[in-house]
Order: C-alpha cells, then structure tokens, then sequence
C-alpha cells in the first residue's frame, strides 16, 4: 500500500548547504605546518619553516629527516572523512570543521616529529643537546665540544628532530578565507 509522505521545514539545511557551498566557491581553507611569525630565539629568527625544510630535506652537513612528508603519506586518506565528520558534529560549520581537521593535522605532524629516530643525531651534536637543551651555545662552546669529543667526550643519544622544542611546538594551523591566501 502506496503513502503520501509529506516532507516540511528543512530550511535550517537549506541555509547549511547554501553556507557549506559558498564557502567552498569561496576557496575557505585550512593551512597545516609552520605558520609566518615562527621564529627561534636567535639573533637572525631564524625561521622555524627554514629549519623544518632543512631537516625534511637535508643540508650540505645533516641528513634529511623527513617527517611531513611520511605524515602525509600515512594519514592523507583519513582527512577528508575527519573533516566530513567534524561537518556533521559542528552543525556543518566550515570555519570550526576546518579548524578540528586542522588541530588533527597538525597532531599527526608532532606525532611524527616524536616518531622520527633516524637518522641518528651525530656524536658531536648529542653533545651539544646534552650540554645546551636550549640550543644556545656560542662559537667558543662549539669549538670546546669538539675538543672534547676528540679527547673522548660522549653524551646519550638524543631524539633527532627535537632539540629545544621549538619545532614540535610551532606546528600549527589556521583557517583562512580564499581572500587570504597564504
């Protein structure tokens, strides 16, 4: 037996969806990573982006040490369903969805940074990590390290992307409207 069903109301959703696709025509986005303005306590501020490169892809002295790129590989296929999710618990609000994707995001890059053990930090920087956790050593403290590294100093080996803490501190996100592209 065939019934008339009589479907009300749903201008609440109407509006959502009328919001959701105009946010998304806008380009409404969130940036995962090192954020301008994060710097280390330095003469030069050396920018925490800079270093994270460095370590992500090597310099002439330090190997790489990835770790957004395995974050991404591992985790870039669950994003899309996280944020499907956080639509549908905030009521789907772009800009709070946005924000606890981005919040997961950026927990799964400092996961990563702790993961991260090799390549192992070379003797002499163990050294220094031992003796200067904050990373502020001068030339003379440098040139001394060596020195004692020759005559047979060791430290305990150290965790190859945290030092003083800055870089797995900085990661960040923010949501940001196409009009602010960043």
């Amino acid at each position: 037996m065939a019934r008339n069903v009589k479907i009300s109301g749903g201008g609440k959703l109407k509006a959502a969806l009328a919001n959701l696709s105009q946010k998304v025509k806008d380009g409404t986005h969130v940036r995962v990573g090192y954020l301008e303005g994060a710097t280390y306590d330095d003469e030069k501020h050396t920018p925490v982006a800079q270093v994270a490169a460095w370590d992500e892809f090597g310099t002439a002295t330090a190997p790489p040490r990835p770790f957004m790129r395995p974050t991404i590989a591992q985790h870039q296929d669950g994003w899309g369903k996280a944020l499907g999710s956080a639509l549908n618990q905030t009521d789907f609000d772009v800009d709070r969805a946005l924000a606890g994707t981005g919040a997961i995001m950026a927990s799964q890059i400092v996961d990563q940074i702790d993961a991260t053990t090799s390549p192992a930090n070379a003797p002499l920087t163990n050294l220094l990590k031992d003796r200067f956790p904050k990373g502020d050593y001068t030339r003379d403290d440098f040139l001394k390290a060596v020195h004692d590294l020759a005559a047979g100093a060791q430290a305990p080996p150290g965790q190859p992307l945290n030092w003083s803490g800055r870089m797995r501190n900085s990661v960040s996100y923010e949501v940001k409207p196409s009009s602010e592209e960043g």
